[in-house]
């Protein structure tokens, strides 16, 4: 699979997916970070006119990268995203969910964050470039033992309260999956021509 990570930040996701057998490539914009990467061997790029109009890809992920962006400028960053894109190929985005109170203290933790992110900020941009909102929800919380047998009706206890109260909102009020978590991660899918997308 071939791949463009966008903000790699400390190369975990380079170095894991290049691990795992896929052909992966980053874009990042500080210096001592693209030097880094370089000198491990990756291909990287500071700006995204810097990769070839033919390059394309499987898959492209940004974690935790669009809220840096001014909200006038998150189209038209998308839109030349997605010219990398293969037809059948999807784009991964993770940000602090700005439709949640629990999202508060992920995006104003940061004061290069600049635009707040929200499920419906996504369909509208949506509308006016090349890209589909394939599907959104919200952080997992998966319940794990972690080899503590005691914590464990605790844990059951804060699944289930959080799944019910999610569940009270959203019938009382319309709001998209995952209110109730700090992040927010949605895929995007390629306009074709032609061709309608139906979500999964």
């Amino acid at each position: 699979m071939s791949i463009l990570e966008i903000g790699y930040g400390n190369g975990l996701f380079l170095k894991y997916a290049s691990n795992n057998g896929h052909d992966i490539e980053g874009m990042e914009v500080i210096e001592e970070l693209l030097y880094t990467a370089k000198k491990h061997g990756y291909t990287i790029y500071k700006d995204i006119n810097e990769i070839k109009k033919t390059s394309k890809y499987d898959l492209i992920i940004m974690f935790d990268v669009l809220e840096h962006i001014q909200q006038d400028r998150i189209p038209n960053f998308l839109e030349n995203i997605g010219r990398h894109l293969n037809d059948s190929g999807r784009i991964l985005v993770r940000t602090p969910n700005g439709a949640s109170p629990l999202g508060l203290a992920n995006q104003h933790g940061d004061i290069t964050h600049l635009t707040v992110v929200t499920e419906a900020k996504i369909n509208y941009w949506c509308g006016i470039i090349n890209l589909n909102l394939h599907s959104s929800w919200g952080d997992k919380h998966p319940f794990i033992f972690s080899h503590n047998l005691k914590k464990a009706p605790s844990r059951i206890l804060k699944l289930i309260t959080h799944k019910m109260i999610e569940r009270l909102i959203r019938f009382i009020s319309p709001q998209s999956n995952g209110i109730l978590s700090s992040n927010s991660i949605f895929i995007f899918n390629k306009k074709l021509k032609g061709i309608y997308h139906e979500q999964q």
